[in-house]
């Protein structure tokens, strides 16, 4: 765990998703929630210990299952984009759930399935379409949709730590590509660009400055001549990923929990949806 601008506190180790929690004088409000129910209780402990008060929110920045699966271990009160709160309903399908995770870390699904049996989906408190600014005595937190990513993808911004929390639309690895639309995450990450910024908390990977915002508008800006230069020689989504350089734009080890050949055989994955999305817009 390390801390920024002395009251925020930040998880970069837990399998899945960054968690952080920001203390404020109405409560502590988290950022996103562990995956691991061992990691959930955790880190409601620890927050609590380190700064002796009690919760008020935990703001879901999408609808992921690395993001909101352990809500219930923090807080009741969730807030998220009101697209989050269909695709929380959609993963209340535990087979559903269990085929997600199966797919993403087959290791985790046998010692876990139980857990995902009985595991609590908390219903949102609040959602928003648009954005929503949350006054906290002494912290302002401007939540906004931005989408990309995913559908109900947002971004949080600290007005006095000029603190940025990314979710997934900067990680410090090749993502996901699954659910995204990638105009929209270009447009997010120009937004994102224009923010007086200090910190960038990503949805994955280590804590940095701008320079992480700046850093993923290129590889969106080389993805996408990559695709376009790879559609006027006719190539097609698999031969694309094959001869790709863009797949190498983030280092393999990088890449969490996989080895090498698994995170290459993942990475060529994500490039072909991207190039699908790419392709898409295209049209």
């Amino acid at each position: 765990m390390q801390t920024i601008k002395k009251r925020i506190l930040v998880e970069t180790g837990y399998l899945g998703a960054n968690v952080s929690c920001l203390s404020t004088a109405r409560g502590l409000v988290y950022v996103d929630s562990p995956f691991l129910p061992e990691d959930g209780q955790k880190w409601a402990d620890l927050t609590r210990e380190q700064t002796g008060r009690a919760p008020a929110y935990v703001i879901s920045t999408d609808h992921h299952y690395d993001h909101v699966l352990g809500n219930s271990f923090l807080t009741p009160n969730v807030i998220c984009h009101s697209r989050a709160a269909r695709g929380l309903d959609y993963l209340r399908n535990k087979e559903v759930l269990k085929q997600i995770i199966q797919d993403a870390f087959p290791e985790v699904l046998p010692k876990y399935e139980s857990y995902l049996d009985r595991v609590d989906l908390v219903r949102p408190h609040i959602t928003f379409d648009k954005g929503l600014t949350l006054g906290m005595g002494d912290a302002t937190i401007v939540l906004e949709y931005v989408g990309g990513h995913s559908p109900a993808t947002i971004m949080i911004y600290l007005a006095e730590e000029k603190v940025l929390f990314s979710g997934d639309n900067v990680e410090g690895q090749f993502p996901f590509f699954g659910q995204a639309h990638f105009g929209k995450w270009k447009e997010a990450l120009k937004k994102m660009l224009v923010l007086d910024i200090d910190w960038v908390v990503p949805g994955h990977g280590e804590v940095g400055g701008k320079e992480m915002v700046e850093k993923y508008d290129a590889f969106f800006e080389e993805l996408e001549f990559e695709v376009g230069k790879f559609q006027s020689q006719g190539l097609t989504l698999d031969e694309m990923a094959l001869q790709s350089k863009t797949v190498g734009f983030f280092p393999i080890d990088q890449t969490e929990d996989r080895d090498e050949t698994q995170t290459l055989s993942w990475v060529r994955r994500q490039y072909k949806l991207a190039a699908e999305a790419v392709l898409k817009e295209r049209k």
